[in-house]
């Protein structure tokens, strides 16, 4: 199977470098192309009318200064091909690697993870927050270990999200001969398309794990049936505490996507898990399905009457 290119954003960061050096053994892995990004922050300089960063010098500068930093701290773990193959571009980090993932057709972006509360998501948040809520491809946020994954905990709900998601993690799962997991959330309050005219939670749990063995069993049927859990409470809490106990390296989740004001307000699961997980997170766009063309109503027609040599509809 082939590997969409791999990229992976720099800012000379612990956080950074830990998610360039965990890329590009990803990248080798998978046989993909692993492609170094650096988003220049623009700089203003009082009465100027445009950012420093438009100068040539200056901004060659700065990317030449990454490059020997790269080489400097990862010298020993990236091809130096790698190290200079670096793409540098003016703007914001999100944005930035966003486009380069479009231009260079990428399957992941790969990002490290710093923990934000819901007043610096809601006015811009970090990149891994912004990737997540914006991206077209799998966004993968690496904790402060960085470690080897070996244990991959996926989420599932029963929306038609649940098939996509299953199917992403098991794809990396086969990459790196690792173990998986798979966990459902029953979220007490909301309404199941399992059991929707009643409360009765054991029986709710019941229809739940059915349903969860239905999905493992298509998706990903090597799943051993003591990694199939089912848990009651907040998803998010409920996941971490889950991939806390089972020992996951890594934790997986679709996003739906929603407007500004619910994250700002709620957040996503997606989102919160970001400052709560003490382990690496991957998310997974999921694409709304494509909206079905509105059918014209039917006019009812009377039938024809004449009447006086008039014809009345």
């Amino acid at each position: 199977m082939t590997w969409q290119p791999i990229i992976a954003g720099v800012d000379g960061s612990p956080a950074s470098l830990r998610a360039a050096s965990f890329a590009w053994r990803l990248a080798r892995a998978a046989d993909a192309q692993c492609v170094l990004v650096h988003a220049v922050p623009d700089v203003w300089v009082p009465g100027s009318v445009a950012p420093l960063v438009n100068s040539p010098e200056i901004f060659g500068k700065i990317v030449s200064d990454m490059r020997r930093m790269l080489g400097k701290e990862l010298g020993a773990e990236i091809p130096e091909a790698i190290r200079q193959g670096l793409v540098a571009r003016a703007g914001r980090a999100g944005v930035v690697l966003a486009q380069v993932a479009r231009e260079y057709d990428a399957g992941l972006i790969v990002v490290g993870g710093h923990h934000h509360g819901a007043l610096a998501r809601g006015f811009g948040g970090s990149t891994a927050h912004h990737l997540v809520r914006t991206a077209a491809v799998p966004v993968l946020v690496v904790e402060a270990s960085a470690r080897a994954l070996e244990r991959i905990l996926v989420a599932v709900d029963f929306s038609a999200a649940a098939s996509p998601t299953l199917s992403a993690a098991w794809r990396y799962t086969d990459l790196l001969n690792a173990q998986m997991g798979v966990v459902h959330v029953i979220e007490a309050g909301e309404a199941s398309p399992l059991l929707p005219l009643t409360l009765d939670m054991d029986l709710l749990a019941k229809r739940s794990q059915e349903e969860l063995e239905r999905l493992v069993e298509l998706e990903a049927p090597a799943v051993r049936t003591d990694d199939r859990f089912i848990r009651q409470g907040r998803a998010d809490e409920e996941i971490a505490e889950q991939a806390s106990a089972w020992r996951a390296d890594l934790v997986v989740v679709g996003s739906h996507g929603k407007g500004w004001i619910d994250r700002l307000l709620i957040g996503s699961t997606a989102e919160r898990l970001l400052n709560r997980l003490p382990t690496s997170l991957l998310v997974v766009p999921i694409n709304k399905p494509a909206a079905r063309p509105a059918v014209p109503e039917k006019r009812s027609v009377r039938p024809k009457v004449r009447r006086k040599g008039a014809l009345i509809l």
